[in-house]
Parts: C-alpha cells; sequence; structure tokens
C-alpha cells in the first residue's frame, strides 16, 4: 500500500505533504505514458511533482504561476455579410426560418445575436448561415472574437 509523500518545494522551501490517495490516482494514470505530474498551486510559483507508474516521485520542479488579464482561450463568433441583392439566387427558393436569419444578417449583427433576436438554437441559426452561405445569398462568414 502506498504511503503519503512527502517533499519540499525547491523554490520556497515549504514542507508538502501528497496525500495517499492522490499518489494512487497519480500512479493508476502514470501506466498510461509512464509518468504523471501532479500541479499544487503554491504562492507566486506551481509546484510539479512527476509520479511513475510504482507511485515513486520522479522529479519535481516549479514554474511561476502564469497570470494574465486575458482570457486564455478566445471565443468565437460568425458574422455573416450579406451579398448584394443583384448577387443571390431568388428568395423564393428559401425558407420561413431561413428568410428570417438572412433579414438579420446586416454584416454586423452576430450569429448569436440573431439567435437570440429570433429565440431559436445557436446550432440551428449556424446551419441555416452555412447553407444559405454554400447558396450565394452570403458573401462572407466573418470570424470575430467575442
Amino acid at each position: 500500500m502506498l504511503t503519503a509523500k512527502k517533499i519540499v518545494c525547491p523554490e520556497c522551501r515549504s514542507k508538502i505533504i501528497i496525500d495517499r490517495e492522490a499518489v494512487e490516482v497519480a500512479k493508476k494514470k502514470a501506466r498510461f505514458s509512464g509518468i504523471y505530474s501532479l500541479a499544487f498551486h503554491h504562492e507566486d510559483h506551481v509546484l510539479l511533482v512527476y509520479i511513475d507508474e510504482s507511485g515513486d516521485i520522479r522529479g519535481i520542479e516549479t514554474t511561476p504561476l502564469f497570470k494574465s488579464d486575458k482570457p486564455l482561450f478566445l471565443k468565437f463568433d460568425i458574422v455573416p455579410v450579406p451579398n448584394s441583392r443583384d448577387k443571390m439566387p431568388s428568395l423564393n427558393k428559401l425558407s420561413n426560418e431561413e428568410l428570417a436569419v438572412l433579414s438579420r444578417c446586416d454584416g454586423e449583427t452576430s450569429a448569436r445575436e440573431i439567435a437570440e433576436a429570433l429565440g431559436v438554437s445557436y446550432g440551428q441559426v449556424k446551419a441555416i448561415l452555412e447553407k444559405l452561405f454554400s447558396e450565394k445569398y452570403l458573401k462572407e462568414l466573418k470570424e470575430v472574437v467575442i
């Protein structure tokens, strides 16, 4: 049976105890790649402890804690840009839902805003926009960061 592991942070010299359950989980996950890392937020840095498939500590290192006011992940949306009316196929070919979506396309309103205004899901609006684009009702589907 595995026991808790006692280590000293190489950066701030604090003593840390990794409980038995955490070591056991790391040991099981290490079976897939040979090693698994546990990360501990530790003051102004992160302590990384590498544990192998036997539950033994293979290495310890620290890395600065990354802080940013900007998000790590960006959200994207689509802004549909309509074709000029003379370049569009006949509007008679479109369903009522497609017409409703197309009527909201002005080159500034996003797919998410169109979905909210029409009370339908974002996925439905996106599928309709892709169809309208493939059939040349839309000139462009601009990706924008929101």
